[in-house]
């Protein structure tokens, strides 16, 4: 799937909640961001168009799983 690069702007305070959720979380600000964006074009869309990112999210969700369980299998214990 081809991807488009853009811009995007925040205010100081946003950008500091995006940052802590994101170390939190441990996922990149670039992907928090695709994903609330297809979850907020889920919410949004009619239904062809909701199925289609209803699978990419679902998609989005079990690469997450899978980097969520590397991650865990090299912390140190």
């Amino acid at each position: 799937m081809a991807m488009h690069v853009t811009t995007v702007r925040f205010g100081a305070e946003a950008w500091q909640q995006l940052t802590e959720v994101c170390e939190r979380d441990e996922i990149g600000i670039a992907q928090y961001i695709r994903e609330a964006t297809i979850a907020a074009l889920a919410g949004s869309l009619q239904s062809p168009q909701l199925q289609r990112h209803d699978d990419e999210l679902d998609d989005l969700r079990r690469r997450i799983d899978r980097l969520e369980r590397m991650a865990v299998r090299r912390r140190p214990a």
